[in-house]
């Protein structure tokens, strides 16, 4: 074997390496690069809000909802809370789960959330609704609670704010 044979040899080696070398960085750099691209859309979709155009509380009044409790799953509804915010969808579950309580689940089909609603009785008959909707993906919801004064209302609600991690 001469010595420019094997100097061949390893020029060859050398270039075979080398351009492995290029094509392994090239598949790295573009796994890395999807990587960051579902990250960013993964953190995009997190950070989406559904009731940015809310104000942070309003009052609704109980006959607004007193109706969805007597409907049966598969029944459409429309629930206007207020002026600028109504649920539209379709009951998917309504359960009296005790004499002084009843829960449904409304699907939307205007926003991309779910409506849990209860009602409750205390022992004076007094009737209260309480309940949220949530969407997946989204970080913002909505709760339906009574304030100080006895009123029913909506009040949005930040789901980084109240779920640890």
């Amino acid at each position: 074997m001469n010595k420019y044979y094997s100097h061949n040899i390893l020029l060859t080696t050398a270039v075979i390496c080398r351009t492995n070398q290029i094509h392994f960085m090239k598949k790295l750099f573009i796994s890395f690069a999807l990587f960051l691209v579902f990250a960013i859309i993964s953190n995009n979709a997190a950070s989406q809000r559904m009731f940015d155009a809310l104000p942070e509380t309003a009052k609704f009044l109980p006959s607004v909802v007193e109706g969805i409790f007597n409907l049966n799953p598969g029944s459409a509804v429309d629930v206007k809370f207020t002026q600028g915010f109504h649920v539209t969808g379709v009951i998917k579950s309504n359960k009296k789960i005790y004499d002084n309580l009843q829960t449904v689940v409304i699907e939307s089909s205007n926003y991309k959330a779910n409506l849990f609603i209860s009602k409750t009785v205390d022992q004076d008959n007094k009737v209260k609704y309480v309940g949220r909707m949530l969407g997946r993906g989204f970080q913002d919801g909505i709760e339906l609670n009574m304030d100080i004064a006895g009123n029913n209302i909506i009040k949005k609600i930040n789901l980084k704010d109240m779920i640890v991690e």
